[in-house]
């Protein structure tokens, strides 16, 4: 136990970051108030007068739509289904896009390559119209001058974004086979001209994409278009994270690997990706690396580590969200990443926590000493072993939960106490908050 953690401590200097970024646009929604439910949609809207991301939404909702009609216009889409495969699939590539265009006529554009036989073989448009009421995905007509024009500019941002995977390590996330093409920046092109398409794509209300704007539980867009509503109680967001069929499939596959020598992992993008996580090489822990675009990271605990999250974790966990903070600092790094919408998972033969940011920031922790790190990793065995019952014959090994959960939050409260950090217990049956008040362990069942 106590060699695994010492190893994920050092591991965690070595933590890769890969960057991204694209321009947010400047516009700013009126402060008029929406109806309960308007027809404006969610990823659209920004109740708190956010800069609202064009780019992203377009991309949330047709990815929406794949799930809701079974298509597959999208690469979230093939992944979840099995039937990527590099050389033959027709996709919308959203790491590239042009940007959002405001035409004279209230319509806003963003253009997105269409790729094929890993090339650019097509152009997709995402098109908002009617006072925002409405959205259009249609492909521009490849015999039209302005199709000509715009498919070559985009063929160069393709080719130039995958070349750079030459001077790039297998760790950056982008460029190789099966993964995103390296940001190259936003795409410039030029307006369409008129007479523009209208009609005949994949067209409707917010209803349609199940994106309508509701302003009783906040705004999905700004800078965190594209996650869907969101509230400000940490218990509703874990919900809808929860219910996340991906999330829900990663849990169900982790349960099934709690009986191995070593841990398995997920990460999760916010654009539906789902990743494997790789074992840090010659050891038992798996690589959480984390991108920008990265949402949840959840790993399994096999029988004979502690079913709840290591000093270690907790040190991954804050310098996950402090990274974030910084990313976000940085004016050239767009979209930012939302902060209330990391979600930091184990699994265990003994039950599922979760780890949700819930605040504006979080102070680094210190430098700590070798020494203190073994200190600490001592009194974790302390506090959790009085959890631990050994049967007299049998030597199994079981745990009165509510005393380890209990345990856990003494251990964080004195030694590695983490401000904004919630813990939830995940079940099949819903989510539990945990807290510890004046030493008693408090539970509040999410609704």
């Amino acid at each position: 136990m106590k060699k695994n953690f010492i190893f994920r401590l050092l591991s965690l200097i070595a933590v890769a970051i890969g960057l991204q970024s694209c321009r947010t646009s400047e516009d700013y929604l009126s402060g008029n108030e929406e109806p309960s439910y308007s027809k404006k949609f969610q990823v659209f809207s920004s109740a708190n007068k956010e800069p609202v991301n064009y780019a992203q939404g377009f991309k949330t909702l047709l990815e929406h739509y794949d799930q809701i009609n079974g298509t597959s216009y999208t690469r979230a889409s093939l992944l979840k289904k099995g039937n990527f495969n590099k050389d033959n699939s027709e996709y919308v590539e959203f790491s590239l896009y042009s940007q959002e265009m405001l035409l004279d006529d209230g319509e806003r554009w963003v253009v997105y390559p269409i790729i094929k036989n890993s090339q650019v073989d097509g152009l997709m448009v995402g098109i908002l119209r009617n006072e925002e009421t409405e959205v259009e995905f249609r492909k521009l007509d490849s015999g039209s001058s302005y199709y000509a024009e715009v498919i070559e500019i985009f063929r160069t941002a393709f080719m130039k974004s995958n070349l750079k995977k030459g001077v790039l390590s297998k760790g950056s996330g982008c460029g190789f086979e099966g993964q995103e093409p390296c940001d190259v920046g936003e795409i410039v092109i030029p307006p369409p001209p008129k007479p523009r398409p209208t009609g005949g794509g994949t067209q409707g209300g917010c209803t349609g994409y199940n994106n309508c704007f509701d302003p009783s539980v906040g705004s999905g867009g700004g800078g965190s278009a594209g996650q869907g509503s969101e509230d400000p109680t940490p218990c509703w967001r874990m919900q809808l994270k929860t219910n996340n069929e991906t999330f829900k499939n990663n849990i169900t596959n982790l349960e099934g690997k709690t009986g191995e020598s070593f841990e398995s992992g997920f990460r999760i993008g916010s654009g539906g990706e789902n990743q494997i996580l790789q074992n840090n090489l010659g050891s038992q822990t798996v690589n959480m690396t984390r991108f920008p675009n990265t949402v949840a990271i959840m790993h399994s605990h096999y029988d004979g580590l502690y079913p709840i999250f290591s000093p270690g974790d907790i040190i991954y966990f804050n310098e996950w969200i402090v990274w974030a903070q910084n990313y976000n600092s940085n004016p050239a790094n767009s979209p930012k990443i939302p902060l209330n919408q990391i979600v930091f998972t184990v699994v265990s033969s003994w039950g599922n926590y979760s780890f949700m940011f819930d605040g504006t920031s979080s102070t680094p922790f210190p430098n700590f000493t070798e020494q203190q790190l073994l200190d600490f990793n001592d009194y974790y065995i302390k506090v959790l072993d009085e959890a631990k019952s050994v049967g007299n014959v049998s030597g199994n090994i079981s745990y009165n939960m509510e005393q380890l959960e209990k345990g856990f939050l003494k251990f964080m409260t004195e030694k590695m106490n983490m401000s904004g950090a919630s813990l939830f217990r995940n079940t099949s049956s819903g989510n539990t908050q945990l807290s510890l008040v004046n030493g008693k362990l408090t539970e509040t069942n999410c609704p």
